[in-house]
Order: structure tokens, then C-alpha cells, then sequence
């Protein structure tokens, strides 16, 4: 019996856990001044403080502060213990001797002038903490004042103790037997009394009570500030309680093996549950108790676990085939245990499922699993589930390139074969299931969605969701979590991707869970992170922020490190119990029990550290010009994760200005902030919420006087009055200008009015020649065209009767005064046209539709005797339009000139007249097969046409026509190109536009 007592012990022993974690500060580490620590107690606004013999000393939850010598002037830095009221702000303190005396108010440590007054300190304060230093524990409090939270106090006598208020008058009084070695103390500010042999009374009800069991040899300290009983021993520390009007010993901390320190003071903390233990010689020690259990199996060194899954209400089974209880190990059924651990699934027998590799087994529940059967795959199994209809689905990984399709299996008949769904050919590494029997499959690239009703597939890709899990909520919301890219909703067909925490430890994302909060919990890498779904969702509406929060290592666990990648990758039981795998154990709480140590203190900005110096302020600080950088200090007591408060800060220096996130240490810092009164804000996010707690200071910079409104003004009205008077000398300065320049206008007004008389006169002089240049005109018409007229058809009848004579000189004669008379004719009646087209050049512009057939036609009619007395034939091509918007008498200028001059240069030949009209140009070439021009004559025209001068014109050299032609084409801006050989002819062609 004796040895089955001793087996059972060492297997207790075996399932024992370390339920705390453990950290200790000191001055080899530089976080104290000093090792020994003497007092602790919190203030009003939640900050610990603690004296030392080196320095009272202030601690947030991260950083310690120290008050010395060099800090508020003390004469001394021994300070002795705490005393005062932790619920107002009144601390205080003194150093040894009574050198010095210290108030704690507003979060710092301040000397006061006056000499520490031995009458004021409180004896009974004073007795408790020699009591806690002394390890006699002789208590000898007769007479002693003790005072309450709110001002009254007890006083012991011999026979009765007083009641008393903070007026010194006696409320009540109670007769009481003093009695040595009998500890007086308040707990809630009732008055205890307890004796060495566990009997305790109270002062409103003096009877006996029940005994309190004290171990022997055990120690106690009092804390007075936060009226705290502890009674300690080598391995264990209890904490007074009071329940149902009864007090009992609540066991705080235990060690297996002995303290190798001297407990001076304790404080426990119950809203963050950590115990801060006060040592003579090895510092500050706070102990966290945590909620987590960590479950491991004893007998096996290898406890990494994967998957897991409930077996019943209260307990759950690992795909090693281990049954555990959320407290210890109930069984190992042995089942896996060397295979992989990333698959199991339980159906509605029992049975439970387990996958290895390539091969599926079940084990069967009527047998106490003692029997299988097993399902051999070819391909490599990637997840199992087992759905509402108790199917189990089977998905593969894809390995080169064979072809993999998902399983299903009836659970109900396991011995039944499996079953492939063809249309479904992706390797699958999890599965679940919807309200509406949907399932879901978490595919590399694509959530697959399977219709088992309709058997229809829908392929949503993933992007760069590398899905590892999916978690339908209790709205029916669903979430995945993935490897590289945090956690997402999937809704209407599309991820929408949640906030990443500050520290990026969601990136990689293995399993949510939903307690009944609505908060989920999920795995990671480095640690569990809860968050409301609430807020979640307020971030897919409006985007939010997302408050995390995070547990790691210092909450108990083994290793930050969870494990995903597997199915079922956590288990929810229905005793409430969460269930996590992890790279060192396995991770069991209850969301309700878990102590969460929220960031929900107020914070205070009043320290700053100007160009290296400690300064404070209130709410406005003013600076001066000349200071190179400015830290402001936030002050936070928060003894939870640090990783859980979000402080951003903002300088409302412009519009555009973005909230900066701000490290660790709590702190922004600025250098050559503009003068002016500015706004620093800083905010804190608050927990499990999407709003902030917002304080805002107001930072006065002052103007150089040259800065200042007042002196802008002033030299504003300085340079005004400047300008003005400027502005006048200037005007009088213009206006004498402008008064001799009138002058001169006026003088050179009178000319210009003569001179305008006199281009009015040569005006109408010049209209004038022009009436007369057209009278003359008229007359060359009407006297000179007449009679040259007469005189060709004269000479063209002479011509004709010539040639019935023999006579060859009549003939010749004849043919020559025909032909000098039938020129002569033509060149009077051109020179005419083209005189009447400069004096009426205001119709130049002036086009309209013309039949270009009919003005060539006019002119070959004109010279078709000429040409066929030459032997030559004229040939006409018209590849335009019948109507072109033209000038009629200008073009019928250009051509009779162009026609006249082939006509003189050809032979016994042809002339060709071609038309085109090309992207609204008009081409008209005259091509003849005469002589040819010479290259001289060639290269004059082409380079009178670039740079055309009247001066430089060689009329009597080169004849009229061509300048003529040249001319009206500079009139029409259009172009001249001559194509010539000798003895081949020549070709003309004018280009002129067709608008």
C-alpha cells in the first residue's frame, strides 16, 4: 500500500506544472539602485513603489525610476518604508535618522523643507515593519493607534479597544482582553485580531471564531498600506482572506524547493495577479500566477504536439493517441505513436480516425480501440474531417505530377471503400463544414466550395492566401488563417484582409477559436492573441483599428511557438476549456478564468527631458528658442504584456500630420519645433475597443520680438508709410514726365495730322492713277485690242489668199504678218488680263466652284491653229474633279502663259495638259516634247520662285511669262516644279490648294 502511495505520488509530481512564471530585477541587473528592498505599496494612479537603501523607487510594469540625492536633494538615500494612504495621493517616506522627508504626490517623489517631526510618524506603521524584519515575530502593539483607509482609527488598551474618528472622537468601544504576542491588524479596515494558535476575532464581532491553521515556523508580514496578511514559509506564501464571514489562508505561491532569499515585504497586485516579493539582498522579485495550464506526457521526452480533438465534454485526444483531461493525462492509447501527427477525426460512433502518411486507420470504439482497420492511399494524405453525416473526407498533397482527387468514406460502414470525387482534382489541407452542409477545402492557390447537394464545385482563388485553416464562426462568418499572410474573412467570394498586430506576430496565423464573448483566440508563432470579433468587424466596415492582445511565455507557457498545418489544429470543449498544440506541450485555459491584464490605467504626460535634463509641467509647457531636443516621458503603470498598448502621438504642426506609433519606452521626441502654441496629442487604444483615450498638450513657443504680431504690425505701418510716400515722389516725379511728354505728343500730334493730310491727298492721288491705269487699260482694250484684233483676222485672210499664188514671197509674207499679228494680239490681250488682276487684287482670294475642263479647253481653242501649224498635237487629261474651287482668270493666265511658252518651244510634237487633285492640292502640268530648257534659264526660275525680287528679275532676257506665272503663284502660295531635258522638252507643273 505504502509503495502504490509513493507511485501515485510520483506521478502527481509528474503532471505538476509550474503555474507562475518568474522575474526578478536588481541592482546587478541595473534595474535597482539597491538589493535590498524594504517596502512596497502602489499609489493612487497604480504605479509600485518601494524603498531601498539607496533610493526610493518608482516601477510602471517596465521601467524603474529612482528618487536619490541627485534627484530631489536628499541629504540621505537609506529610506526606511512607506507609509500614508494608497487610496489618495498621499504617500510619504523618510530616510534613516529622519534626514529627510518625502511625500509621494502626482507620480513623483518631493522633499519637503521641513525637519521630519518625530511626533508625526505612525507608531503602529512603525512597529509593523520592524515586526516584518524581525524574524522573532514578537508582537507588543498595546496602546497602538491603528488608523483606517478613510481617517478613523482603533486604539488597543489592557481591558477594551476604541473606535475613533478622524476628529479624535470616540464612535464606539468594545471590551477586549489584551494579551502579548497577539497580532492587531486591519483587513478591509475591520479590525482583526489573531493569536499564535490560529484563533482571530473582529472588532464587529468580538466572539471567536473559527481557527485559522498555521503551519509551524511560518513568518508574517504585514502590509500595512494595502492592509495585506501574508504568512510565508521556506516553500510556500499564503495570503489572508475573508469569505462568508469567515477568514482562511489562500495559498499565493509555492516552490519546490527552499527560498535561497529573506522575504522583507510583499504586495500582491489582484487585478494583474502578480506577486512582488521584497528581498534583503537579491532584489525585486514578481511572481505572476498564471491561468494556463501546460499539459504534457511525463513519460515521453518528445512533447510537440499537432492535432487534437474532444473525445468527450471534459476531455480530448491527440493524434499520438493520448487522452488528457484539462488538468493531466488520462491515458495513452498508444495509437500513433511514431507516425505524423497532423490529421485525427472522431465520427458519430467513436471511431477514431488517424492519419499516416499514405495510410488512414480507424480505430474502433466498441473494442476500446484495441482493433483497426486500415485505408491505403497512394498518394500522401493532407488532411481528414468528419462531417454533419458522419462522412469522412480525405484530401491529398500533390506530389509531382500525379493526379490527386478528394476521398470520402461512410463512417457508418468503415469497412466500406473510399469514394473519389472526380471534379474536385486539388490536393486539399483542410477541410470544413457550413450550416448549410457546404464543405469547404483549403486548396494551395484556391478555397474550393463543395455544393454535396448539388455536387457543384466553385474554385475561389486565393491569391496570396496560403490558407492553413478555416474557422466558421457562430454567425456564420467564416475566417482563414494563413502562413505568410495573417488572417482574412471570406465573404461574398472575396478576402477581406484583417490588420496586422504592431509586431507583425499574425502574419503567420494557425487557428481561431470563439469563446462565448464573441472573442476569438488565435495561434501563432509567437504567442495566443485574443480579439474581439466586434471590433474585427467594425475594421471590414470602416476600418477601425483592431485592439490584440497577447499572451506569450510570461503567462506560463513553455514556448511561444504553437503548431499549425494540421486538423483539427485546437479543441474547444464543452466544459468551456480551449485546447492549443504547441512546439512544447499542449495549452489548456478557460477564456473566463484567464487573468487578462488589460492596459486600462489612465496615463499622464508631465515629464519631459529637455537637452538631457528632468523637467515636469501640467497641462501647457512652455519652451524656450534655444533647445536642441525635447522627449516627452508618458507615464503608464501596466504590469501586463507590453505588447498590448498602442500609444501613438501626433504634433498638429500641419494639416497633413500622421499619428506616429510609438516604441517601447514610451517616449517621442522633437527638435526645432516651429515657435507658436502647438498640440501634441497622444493616444492610447483601448482594450478589446476601437476608440482611444486621448490626452492633449499644449506646447508654447515664444516669438523672437521681430516675430511677435505686434512688432509685424509695426513694420508693416513703417514700410506702408514708405511706399506711400514713395508712391507720391514717384507720381509727382511721373506726372512732371507725363506733362512734358503731353508736350512733345502734342507737338507730334500736330505733325502727324500733317502728315495725314498729306497721305489723304497722295490717296486720292494714288486713286486717281489707278482710275487713270484703268481708263488706260480700257483704252488698250477697246483702241489697241480692236485694231490688233482686225489687223490678225486681216493678215490671217491675206495668209489664206496667199497661198493660191505662187509667188513664195507673198506667201511668206504673208504667214509671217499673220503669225507677228495673231502674237501680238495674245501677248496684249494676257498683259491686260494680268494688269487687271493687281488692280483688282482684292478678288484674289475669292474661289469658287469652276469647271477647270472648260478653262483649259478655252485655251487649247486658242492656240489649236498655232499648234497645228507647228505640226504639234495637244492632248488634255483631266483626273480631278470636274469642279474645283479656283481662281477662273488667274488660272487661265497661268495656263494660257504655260501653253504659249510650249507651244513656242515645240516642233512638229505633242503637248500634254494633265489634271489632278491630291489631298486637296491641284496639280497642272503643261509637258511638251520640244527643245527643252536650258539649265541657266532652269535654275533661274526655280531660284527666282524661293526668293522672288522684282530687281532681280530678267524680263528682257527671259520673256514675260513665266514671271507672270511666278507671280500669281506667289499670290496663291502656290508652288512651281520644271522638269526639263534638251532636245527631250519639258514639263511645268503648278500647285496650288484647293480651299
Amino acid at each position: 500500500m505504502n509503495r502504490f502511495y509513493f507511485i501515485l505520488l510520483i506521478i502527481q509530481l509528474g503532471f505538476s506544472q509550474q503555474n507562475y512564471h518568474e522575474e526578478w530585477y536588481s541592482a546587478d541587473t541595473e534595474h535597482l539602485p539597491q538589493n535590498s528592498v524594504k517596502s512596497i505599496a502602489p499609489d493612487k494612479y497604480g504605479f509600485i513603489w518601494m524603498t531601498t537603501e539607496n533610493g526610493l523607487v518608482r516601477f510602471d510594469g517596465s521601467n524603474f525610476k529612482t528618487f536619490n540625492s541627485n534627484t530631489t536633494g536628499n541629504i540621505s538615500n537609506r529610506f526606511l518604508y512607506l507609509s500614508g494612504n494608497t487610496i489618495v495621493d498621499s504617500l510619504k517616506t523618510f530616510t534613516e535618522g529622519y534626514a529627510d522627508n518625502i511625500i509621494i504626490n502626482k507620480r513623483k517623489a518631493i522633499k519637503i523643507k521641513e525637519k521630519y517631526n518625530l511626533t508625526s510618524y505612525d507608531e503602529y506603521e512603525n512597529l509593523r515593519f520592524y515586526t516584518n524584519n524581525n524574524t522573532k515575530q514578537k508582537f507588543d502593539l498595546l496602546h497602538s493607534k491603528i488608523k483606517t483607509q478613510n481617517g478613523d482609527y482603533y486604539k488597543i488598551e489592557k481591558d477594551k479597544i476604541l473606535l475613533f474618528n478622524k476628529n479624535n472622537k470616540k464612535k464606539t468601544e468594545i471590551t477586549h482582553q489584551y494579551k502579548p504576542n497577539t497580532d492587531y491588524f486591519l483587513l478591509n479596515n475591520e479590525l482583526i485580531w489573531l493569536n499564535n494558535n490560529g484563533d482571530y476575532s473582529t472588532f464587529d464581532n468580538s466572539e471567536k471564531k473559527n481557527k485559522i491553521f498555521i503551519k509551524k515556523n511560518a513568518k508574517i508580514i504585514y502590509n500595512h498600506l494595502t492592509q495585506q496578511y501574508f504568512v510565508y514559509t521556506d516553500n510556500e506564501i499564503f495570503i489572508l482572506k475573508k469569505a462568508t464571514n469567515k477568514l482562511y489562508f489562500s495559498l499565493l505561491h509555492q516552490v519546490n524547493i527552499p527560498r535561497q532569499y529573506t522575504i522583507k515585504c510583499l504586495f500582491y497586485d489582484i487585478k494583474s495577479n502578480k506577486l512582488f516579493i521584497g528581498t534583503d539582498n537579491k532584489g525585486l522579485g514578481i511572481i505572476s500566477l498564471n491561468k494556463f495550464s501546460i499539459l504534457n506526457n511525463f513519460k515521453k521526452v518528445d512533447n510537440n504536439y499537432y492535432s487534437i480533438i474532444p473525445i468527450s465534454n471534459e476531455n480530448f485526444i491527440t493524434a499520438k493517441g493520448e487522452i488528457f483531461s484539462v488538468n493531466q493525462l488520462i491515458a495513452d492509447l498508444k495509437l500513433n505513436t511514431n507516425g505524423y501527427q497532423f490529421g485525427i477525426a472522431i465520427d458519430k460512433q467513436k471511431n477514431i480516425w488517424i492519419q499516416n502518411n499514405t495510410t488512414l486507420t480507424c480505430f474502433f470504439k466498441n473494442t476500446n480501440y484495441k482493433t483497426s482497420i486500415k485505408n491505403e492511399f497512394k498518394a500522401t494524405i493532407g488532411s481528414i474531417f468528419c462531417d454533419s453525416k458522419n462522412k469522412i473526407w480525405i484530401g491529398f498533397r500533390k506530389e509531382g505530377n500525379m493526379k490527386v482527387f478528394v476521398a470520402t468514406i461512410n463512417a457508418n460502414d468503415p469497412n466500406s471503400k473510399p469514394n473519389y470525387i472526380r471534379n474536385i482534382d486539388k490536393a486539399v489541407n483542410y477541410f470544413a463544414e457550413t450550416k448549410d452542409h457546404k464543405i469547404l477545402m483549403a486548396s494551395p492557390g484556391n478555397l474550393i466550395i463543395y455544393d454535396v447537394i448539388k455536387q457543384k464545385t466553385k474554385k475561389i482563388p486565393c491569391d496570396k492566401n496560403d490558407i492553413r485553416s478555416i474557422f466558421i464562426s457562430k454567425d456564420n462568418t467564416i475566417w482563414v488563417c494563413t502562413y505568410s499572410n495573417g488572417f482574412s474573412l471570406f465573404k461574398n467570394n472575396r478576402f477581406y484582409k484583417m490588420p496586422i498586430d504592431n509586431y507583425s506576430y499574425l502574419t503567420s496565423a494557425h487557428c481561431i477559436n470563439e469563446d462565448i464573448d464573441d472573442h476569438f483566440w488565435i495561434s501563432t508563432n509567437k504567442g495566443l492573441i485574443e480579439v474581439d470579433k466586434k471590433n474585427l468587424l467594425a475594421y471590414y466596415n470602416d476600418k477601425s483599428p483592431v485592439y490584440y492582445h497577447h499572451y506569450d511565455s510570461n503567462n506560463g507557457f513553455l514556448t511561444n511557438e504553437f503548431n499549425g498545418g494540421c486538423q483539427p489544429c485546437s479543441a474547444k470543449l464543452e466544459n468551456g476549456y480551449f485546447i492549443y498544440p504547441s512546439l512544447n506541450g499542449l495549452v489548456a485555459f478557460h477564456p473566463k478564468k484567464v487573468n487578462k491584464i488589460l492596459p486600462t490605467n489612465n496615463f499622464y504626460i508631465n515629464e519631459i527631458e529637455l537637452d538631457g535634463k528632468t523637467s515636469y509641467f501640467n497641462d501647457t509647457l512652455f519652451l524656450n528658442r534655444n533647445f536642441n531636443r525635447v522627449k516627452f516621458k508618458i507615464d503608464f503603470p501596466y504590469f501586463g504584456n507590453h505588447d498590448n498598448i498602442y500609444f501613438e502621438a501626433k504634433l498638429d504642426l500641419n494639416k497633413n500630420d500622421k499619428w506616429i506609433h510609438l516604441n517601447d519606452e514610451k517616449e517621442i521626441s522633437f527638435t526645432n519645433i516651429p515657435p507658436g502654441v502647438h498640440t501634441l496629442y497622444i493616444r492610447k487604444l483601448k482594450p478589446f475597443s476601437s476608440t482611444y483615450e486621448i490626452e492633449k498638450i499644449i506646447i508654447n513657443i515664444p516669438f523672437l520680438f521681430y516675430e511677435k504680431l505686434w512688432f509685424k504690425i509695426f513694420l508693416a505701418i513703417i514700410i506702408t508709410s514708405f511706399l506711400i510716400i514713395g508712391i507720391r515722389l514717384r507720381y509727382n516725379f511721373i506726372k512732371k514726365k507725363n506733362d512734358a511728354l503731353e508736350q512733345i505728343i502734342n507737338e507730334r500730334t500736330a505733325d502727324l495730322i500733317s502728315t495725314v493730310t498729306n497721305l489723304k491727298a497722295a490717296k486720292n492721288n494714288l486713286s486717281q492713277e489707278v482710275l487713270q491705269q484703268k481708263k488706260l487699260i480700257g483704252t488698250i482694250s477697246h483702241d489697241i485690242k480692236s485694231p490688233l484684233k482686225f489687223l490678225s483676222i486681216t493678215a490671217k485672210h491675206l495668209h489664206e489668199k496667199s497661198l493660191i499664188t505662187n509667188d513664195d514671197n507673198i506667201k511668206d509674207n504673208a504667214k509671217i504678218m499673220h503669225e507677228s499679228a495673231n502674237q501680238l494680239y495674245r501677248f496684249v490681250e494676257n498683259l491686260v488680263d494680268y494688269s487687271k488682276i493687281f488692280i483688282e487684287h482684292k478678288n484674289l482670294n475669292e474661289l469658287k466652284k469652276e469647271s477647270i475642263d472648260s478653262i483649259i479647253n478655252d485655251k487649247i481653242k486658242l492656240f489649236k491653229n498655232i499648234a497645228e501649224g507647228n505640226a504639234i498635237v495637244i492632248t488634255y487629261n483631266n483626273f480631278a474633279p470636274s469642279q474645283i474651287n479656283l481662281n477662273k482668270k488667274i488660272t487661265g493666265i497661268i495656263i494660257h502663259n504655260l501653253l504659249d511658252n510650249a507651244i513656242k518651244n515645240t516642233v512638229i510634237g505633242a503637248i500634254t495638259i494633265e489634271t489632278n487633285l491630291i489631298k486637296n492640292k491641284i496639280y497642272i502640268s503643261v509637258e511638251d516634247t520640244g527643245c527643252g530648257m536650258p539649265d541657266e534659264i532652269k535654275n533661274y526660275y526655280l531660284n527666282l520662285q524661293k526668293n522672288f525680287e522684282t530687281d532681280k528679275l530678267a524680263i528682257q532676257n527671259y520673256g514675260l511669262g513665266l514671271h507672270m506665272v511666278l507671280e500669281l503663284l506667289r499670290l496663291l502660295k502656290g508652288d512651281l516644279k520644271i522638269y526639263s531635258k534638251e532636245n527631250e522638252g519639258t514639263k511645268v507643273t503648278i500647285i496650288i490648294d484647293d480651299n
